[in-house]
């Protein structure tokens, strides 16, 4: 049945993917699913090339024309619009007190023994540093283990 639906739509069928991939990417989060939608739609135009025989490109050709040029697009596409997760603000999601790094704060209880409390927002924070007497204000530079390291503002 699907195999009849398909040979009957032809050369559209390459459309209604490319149309339903290009749907998904928008659904979807991530992308990816853009370039195979785009590889879908490009081998779909020029099987629908009016002006052209298409008799030489069978199915067997098509379905290798797309997953040649969808690899080119994924290649391409990656090249172009890299992806780089340590700059993404989504990257500190399993990381909440990385959004501290680089504040100034005020020490609430003395650094002792390199340990002491800080306070950011409604909430005290454990940090670790030089010893300071409470009333010093810190830069945080990090976190370690559920503990802001700071350092000297």
């Amino acid at each position: 049945m699907i195999f009849d639906l398909i040979s009957e739509l032809g050369p559209w069928i390459w459309m209604i993917l490319g149309l339903l991939l290009l749907v998904g990417e928008v659904l979807a989060p991530g992308v990816f699913m853009i370039w195979f939608g785009s590889a879908a739609l490009v081998i779909g135009a020029l099987t629908l090339v009016p002006f052209t025989d298409v008799s030489w490109w069978p199915w067997q050709a098509q379905v290798a024309a797309f997953g040649v040029l969808s690899l080119v697009f994924v290649l391409v596409g990656q090249r172009l619009f890299p992806s780089d997760a340590r700059d993404d603000d989504a990257a500190k999601i399993n990381t909440p007190l990385a959004r501290f790094v680089g504040s100034e704060a005020t020490l609430v209880d003395e650094i002792e023994n390199g340990v002491g409390r800080v306070k950011l927002g409604d909430t005290t924070w454990r940090v670790r540093g030089v010893d300071q007497p409470a009333g010093s204000r810190v830069r945080v530079t990090g976190e370690e283990d559920g503990v802001l390291i700071v350092e000297p503002a």
